[in-house]
């Protein structure tokens, strides 16, 4: 009787399959965390440049506004410069703006740059009848919003909030008191139509604060200091003259008509496998190396200030 031997696997055979597994399940998931990583990266570099693009655009429209309705020296009805109290800061500082564009240029650190310019409001306030030179009061098409937070409009002195002005008047008129008739502080200078639409007179900002290491983007907008973004890392302007030169800090503010913005931009997200040794030229100011694991995007963009030649 012949006695036919059982197929079977041994424990060398066992273990060498185990072995190939392991070596195989090792380089598809090295391959995984490396696609991964791939991916990660390739999602944080387009997250950082649409901030930084998205940036660009909300500093770049404010600043193309600039002197909006109030040429490049605003001014108040008696002749007197414009001066708002700085009511987001502690102790209400009251700040002289003689110009809509007023620049301070640092050679060794961020710059800051103040814009003044008249705002519509939505909706819009319209004069519910004509006013008349010599006259310091005006019917108002609605009454003015007061509420707290950024959506207040006009209130008097001391805010911020306290002055306006009317369409192609280029003066401002300090307010006394604010509902459906607004008060003025000065006589109106000369005839308004009906329908005319009065604006708010604003002004605003610009600059990095350090924070945890780090800076922040604000909008000073002389009620709050709005932090646009906590991962900034440069700011720099430059001033377009009308004689076409490119300066840092102009003589005369009133020939600047446009504004070159320098913005860098860090990434949120850390990559160990990325070591940042650039030097950014931003301005007249350098940045970095900063040796560190953030990736980061300078950019720049000249924006024609079209209001600011208006007197």
């Amino acid at each position: 009787m012949k006695v036919s031997a059982s197929a079977g696997v041994t424990l060398v055979e066992l273990m060498v399959a185990m072995a190939i597994a392991i070596v195989v399940g090792a380089m598809v998931l090295q391959m995984m965390i490396s696609y991964q990583s791939r991916i990660l990266v390739e999602v944080s570099r387009n997250d950082l440049q649409d901030r930084a693009e998205r940036l660009m655009r909300f500093l770049a429209k404010d600043i193309r506004d600039a002197a909006f309705l109030l040429g490049s020296s605003p001014s108040l009805a008696d002749g007197t410069p414009l001066m708002l109290t700085h009511d987001s800061l502690a102790g209400d500082p009251l700040e002289a703006l003689p110009f809509s564009i007023l620049a301070q240029d640092h050679d060794d650190q961020d710059d800051l740059l103040t814009i003044v310019k008249a705002v519509s409001f939505s909706p819009p306030i319209h004069l519910a009848q004509p006013g008349l030179a010599g006259e310091d009061s005006l019917l108002l098409s609605r009454r003015p919003n007061r509420s707290p937070g950024s959506t207040r409009e006009l209130l008097p002195a001391p805010e911020a909030i306290g002055h306006l002005v009317l369409a192609n008047h280029h003066v401002s008129y300090g307010i006394r008191s604010a509902d459906l008739v607004v008060e003025l502080n000065q006589d109106l200078l000369m005839d308004v139509p009906s329908e005319t639409e009065l604006l708010g007179v604003r002004a605003s900002s610009f600059l990095l604060d350090p924070f945890a290491g780090s800076k922040r983007l604000r909008r000073d907008d002389f009620t709050s200091r709005d932090i646009l973004d906590d991962a900034v890392d440069g700011l720099q302007f430059e001033y377009l003259l009308n004689d076409g030169s490119l300066v840092h800090q102009p003589a005369r503010p009133q020939d600047v008509r446009g504004v070159r913005i320098s913005l860098l931009v860090r990434d949120l997200r850390s990559d160990r496998n990325y070591v940042d040794e650039k030097i950014y030229t931003l301005g007249n100011c350098q940045y970095g190396p900063y040796q560190d694991h953030y990736r980061r995007m300078p950019l720049f963009r000249l924006v024609e200030v079209k209001n600011h030649g208006l007197q």
